[in-house]
């Protein structure tokens, strides 16, 4: 286990990220460590997934349910096809129309490679950010990242970096301040492991929106 003594806070341009600062960050997580960085919604708390121990860590330190599920953060759209076999049609439509964005789409998923973040279940959720910094930072790591949001649970999600190490402040390795988020909503999450398609969570992206793209969509 990697213990965070201090917390690294380093400040990175939201367009155009220094090199450095996004080598740092995969660096951090390729050794098993922890990164808070922006997301186009809020600030995410991200490891990589393929590190079972490093997953362990994010819901000690977030005091996270171990039967709640964590989410992948991808860097560009083959990733999907690389974590799921099946994708249904309504589910590449709603990929085509709502990412890069504030969507978390729910497949089917059996594969060993998701088991640690699956937290048990058969689906995964993954998401293309409209950001440049957590795309940027999979693309080093050479792997999506494990996320989930950069609270201590059951505190609000934080919306900029001062608001995540006040709850996380050495508990996590390295923070990427890229200053606030831009939708500062968390993402709207959808499975497509139901048909019709059912909205788990409300978010940024409206029920009467994805109905407008996808037609029906169940309420949870």
């Amino acid at each position: 286990m990697v213990a965070a003594r201090e917390t690294e806070v380093l400040a990175v341009d939201p367009q155009e990220p220094d090199p450095r600062a996004i080598q740092r960050a995969a660096e951090v997580l390729l050794d098993g460590g922890l990164v808070v960085l922006p997301t186009d919604t809020v600030y995410g708390l991200v490891c990589d997934p393929r590190l079972p121990e490093a997953v362990r860590r994010i819901y000690h330190v977030k005091g996270r349910s171990s039967d709640l599920p964590l989410a992948l953060l991808l860097h560009d759209m083959s990733q999907v096809s690389a974590q799921v076999e099946e994708i249904p049609e309504s589910a590449v439509l709603a990929m085509q129309q709502f990412w890069p964005g504030a969507l978390t789409v729910v497949l089917r998923d059996r594969s060993e490679a998701t088991a640690a973040v699956r937290a048990g279940r058969d689906t995964i959720g993954l998401r293309l950010p409209a950001h440049v910094v957590p795309r940027l930072v999979a693309g080093n790591v050479g792997a999506p990242l494990a996320s989930t949001s950069a609270n201590r649970s059951g505190e609000p999600a934080p919306a900029t970096a001062e608001g995540a190490v006040r709850q996380l402040a050495g508990l996590v390795q390295l923070v990427l301040d890229a200053g606030p988020a831009p939708v500062r909503v968390e993402s709207t999450v959808i499975t497509f492991a139901a048909d019709p398609p059912r909205l788990l969570r409300a978010g940024a992206i409206s029920l009467a929106r994805l109905r407008e793209v996808l037609g029906e969509v169940r309420e949870n």
